[in-house]
């Protein structure tokens, strides 16, 4: 909070306001600090959140906080040797304080503190775990960082681990401690913390990656171990989908414009498609996946956040209380889900020829080592979300997510219904898509008339807003730069509270535990299949039309049905009007400034040739298109998956 002013506060307390005697605040911890002049403050009658300096007092809006730049912060990291690390610690907090355009975002002289259990060369340790970091100001951020070699069981290593940190912040500086570690170790690491290494003066703030368990039970372990320790306002459950960009823009969308909000209801929606496809399999960390599956690594955490900020009623004020209250409202009308509304699937081996007539293979789940024996896991998995409460009721909120499918794509797909005046003119059901990945963006399908001379004639048109193209020069940061910089400003609104956790899992801990009692045998799909046999049926037995219209893709990605097909005639060399892989990669290139490997096209080829000839037709092409745009995605875009970290 920092630099937040409690407006009206002086005001409305005379004998704060005419004394002139200046208390000694500097010995209060400042968690402790804000939580007091918070509760002051409604005392007092403020009728809003505090609000930032320069805000505009009793202003209905969010507690957004500041980042205290004048005290030092250090920042440990818990598993610094990791994946999670390597891929997307080091690098968010080199892009907040050397790479982002208005760095630096946190206290200039921020420490980092790389805790593991391993001895390393701390050259060799930095230029691997920092590999993904190409700034110029590399060597400078090297700086930052010191290496702890420590046990997270041991309360030696944490006093010594204090002792480090008062070295160099003179035990006058904020701490913030990442924890991306496994459950069993979750308690002796919180209990140290908080018995050695809590700041003397400045907060103390958890950073807390997923699982948040497995079940209900597990998670009220693990949540006795942090909220039995530390305040609410100190502990920052991570859901790294909160920090994208398109889910971010829910809020925005909503409550900032007039035409979306109104629409938003049982009166005027069908169904909702929550979805999530990836096109990777488990690469050799099938083993971590398998204690998971789908269900819990996806559905319970990243897609059930996403369905709760597009469906909870406005909060009063965007904070993190507000926000949580909303949010567990939506979740507590949500009902449990139940095994009859529940499909499974998982992902076999694919083979195909290439084009030297080389057999290739995309192993199956089962395949990979590290994977148990006949394991059952789901890799993929689509259910149903009722909502009994007046908003809702009656609309199914359909989840679907999956791996080893033919694209990379996560989207929501909000399919409204027909009226009765649809019939004058015929045609299809309206949909608004917000589109998290590949490209992101927002568009909508509605019928138009077909220029002509027949006055009914018309065809779905798709009109959309692209972010590449609308705000071409923007910033685009990456989830956890997000997670750093809110949890140093104190915000959590955009982190996961206890109280919706535990609602969470009541609506998901009765099919689970169903599935791993019964061990029902999910469906076998091949490697690259659009989805499980089956999944069509089981959508519509639900009152969910899942519509293939690759001319969505098209439209989004940029490129017009025209554009492709005069490419594709230029490349149809022969006239025969057929392409294969290697005209395939030719026509992306074309298309797109880009082309995938080969042998991407030619398994791609290999699912969509009808013919079985070893060539795409046009119709085809276009088909091939939304998956080729997975591997032509901007790199940024490339956080797909949070498992196996």
């Amino acid at each position: 909070m920092g630099q937040a002013c409690f407006a009206g506060l002086a005001a409305k307390d005379e004998k704060l306001a005419k004394s002139s005697v200046k208390p000694d605040l500097s010995a209060i911890p400042t968690d402790v600090l804000e939580v007091e002049l918070l509760r002051r403050f409604q005392h007092a009658g403020g009728s809003s959140r505090p609000v930032s300096a320069g805000g505009l007092p009793g202003k209905k809006r969010s507690d957004v906080g500041v980042v205290d730049m004048a005290s030092p912060l250090t920042l440990v990291i818990f598993g610094a040797a990791g994946d999670l690390a390597r891929k997307k610690l080091f690098p968010a907090v080199y892009q907040l304080l050397y790479g982002c355009p208005d760095s630096p975002l946190l206290q200039h002289d921020t420490r980092i503190i790389a805790f593991d259990r391993m001895d390393v060369v701390m050259r060799e340790f930095l230029e691997k775990q920092c590999v993904n970091i190409h700034g110029e100001r590399k060597a400078d951020y090297f700086k930052h960082i010191t290496y702890f070699k420590g046990d997270c069981s041991s309360e030696d290593d944490f006093a010594k681990l204090n002792h480090t940190i008062n070295k160099l912040d003179g035990g006058a500086g904020n701490r913030m401690f990442f924890l991306s570690i496994p459950p069993f170790i979750f308690n002796p690491t919180c209990q140290n913390i908080k018995k050695h290494a809590c700041a003397p003066r400045g907060f103390t703030r958890l950073i807390i990656e997923k699982p948040f368990g497995r079940d209900t039970k597990s998670f009220e372990e693990l949540d006795k171990a942090t909220s039995g320790l530390f305040g609410e306002e100190q502990l920052f459950r991570i859901d790294h989908y909160l920090g994208k960009e398109v889910v971010l823009n829910l809020m925005t969308m909503r409550f900032g414009n007039q035409i979306y909000e109104p629409l938003l209801n049982c009166l005027n929606v069908a169904h909702v498609q929550l979805v999530f496809k990836e096109d990777l399999g488990t690469g050799g960390r099938g083993g971590y996946f398998d204690k998971f599956g789908i269900i819990r690594d996806i559905m319970q955490n990243h897609l059930l956040q996403v369905f709760m900020w597009l469906a909870m009623d406005p909060p009063e004020v965007l904070d993190a209380e507000h926000i949580a209250k909303r949010k567990i409202e939506l979740l507590r009308a949500t009902r449990t889900i139940e095994m009859k509304d529940c499909f499974l699937g998982q992902f076999t081996a694919h083979s195909w020829k290439t084009k030297n007539g080389k057999q290739r293979t995309e192993p199956g789940y089962l395949d990979d080592s590290t994977v148990p024996a006949g394991s059952i896991c789901p890799t993929y998995a689509a259910l149903v979300l009722n909502v009994n409460n007046e908003r809702w009721r009656g609309v199914p909120f359909f989840m679907r997510a999956g791996k080893g499918l033919d694209e990379r794509r996560a989207e929501i797909r909000i399919t409204f219904k027909e009226q009765s005046y649809n019939g004058l003119v015929a045609g299809e059901a309206n949909e608004l898509v917000l589109q998290i990945q590949p490209h992101e963006a927002i568009y909508w399908k509605s019928m138009n008339k077909v220029p002509g001379w027949e006055r009914c004639h018309a065809d779905p048109v798709v009109c959309t807003m692209n972010y590449q193209d609308n705000f071409p020069c923007s910033y685009v940061a990456d989830a956890y730069e997000r997670v750093f910089l809110n949890a140093a400003k104190g915000d959590r609104s955009l982190f996961v509270g206890s109280g919706e956790l535990s609602e969470a899992w009541r609506i998901f801990t009765p099919l689970l535990d169903e599935i791993d009692s019964v061990k029902p045998q999910p469906v076998l799909y091949p490697f690259g299949a659009c989805y499980p046999e089956g999944l069509l049926k089981f959508a519509e037995d639900r009152g969910v039309n899942i519509s293939l219209n690759w001319k969505e893709y098209l439209v989004i990605s940029g490129k017009s049905e025209d554009d492709l097909r005069q490419v594709f005639n230029e490349l149809d060399t022969n006239g025969d009007g057929e392409l294969d892989a290697v005209e395939l990669c030719a026509l992306a290139r074309k298309s797109h400034d880009a082309a995938p490997p080969l042998e991407v096209a030619e398994r791609i080829l290999s699912h969509l040739d009808g013919s079985g000839n070893g060539k795409l037709e046009f119709e085809e092409v276009l088909r091939a298109v939304a998956q080729l745009q997975s591997w032509l995605m901007p790199q940024h875009a490339l956080d797909h998956t949070a498992w196996g970290n």
